[in-house]
C-alpha cells in the first residue's frame, strides 16, 4: 500500500570513489616525480641534497666515554645529571616522588646551566649517556632543553654490547 510520488528520486547508498580515485591518482604523480629526483648522480652525490641516517654496519660510530675531548652529560639512576665533571642539576627528589611533573623545574636547570657553558656552545655538539634506569621522560625532556639551549646536535651514547656480539 505505499505510495510512490512522482517527482522524487530514492536516496542513494553507493559510495562514490571517483574523488578517491582522483586523490590516488595524483598522489602517484607526485612520487613518481619525486623518485626521479631521488636517483643518484653517483654513490656519493644526490640530485636532492637530504642528510640520511648511517647504519651501524656502515660506519660503526664508538665513542669512548672517558673522552673528556667530548662533552658528555651524563644522568645517573638518581637522576643527578653532570656536564663532564661539573654538577648541572641534582633531580634525584623528583626521582623519588615519581611524578614526572615535578621534572620541569630540573629541565629549566639544565636549560640554563647549559645556555651559559661557552665550551658547549662553541662545540655545537653534546652527548648524553644516561642509567638503564633513567625514565624515557626525563631523556626526552633533557634532549629538547638542550635543543632550546642552542645545542643543535645531540648524540646518545649506548651499550656497544651488539658490537660485541658482531665480531663474535
Amino acid at each position: 500500500m505505499g505510495m510512490k510520488l512522482s517527482g522524487r528520486r530514492d536516496a542513494i547508498s553507493d559510495i562514490n570513489v571517483t574523488p578517491l580515485v582522483d586523490v590516488m591518482l595524483v598522489l602517484l604523480i607526485i612520487f613518481m616525480v619525486t623518485a626521479t629526483l631521488l636517483r643518484t648522480k653517483d654513490e656519493q652525490e644526490r640530485l636532492v641534497d637530504m642528510e640520511l641516517p648511517q647504519t651501524v654496519r656502515q660506519r660503526p660510530v664508538t665513542i669512548d666515554p672517558e673522552d673528556r675531548s667530548r662533552l658528555i652529560l651524563r644522568i645517573d639512576e638518581n637522576l643527578v645529571v653532570r656536564l663532564d665533571d661539573q654538577l648541572v642539576t641534582d633531580c634525584s627528589q623528583a626521582a623519588r616522588s615519581g611524578n614526572q611533573r615535578e621534572y620541569e623545574p630540573c629541565f629549566r636547570e639544565i636549560q640554563e646551566n647549559l645556555r651559559s657553558n661557552q665550551r658547549l656552545l662553541d662545540a655545537g655538539q653534546l652527548y648524553i649517556m644516561g642509567e638503564e634506569t633513567v625514565p624515557y621522560g626525563f631523556v626526552v625532556g633533557t634532549i629538547a632543553r638542550i635543543r632550546l639551549a642552542g645545542v643543535d646536535r645531540v648524540g646518545m651514547i649506548t651499550n656497544p654490547e651488539y658490537l660485541l656480539e658482531e665480531s663474535n
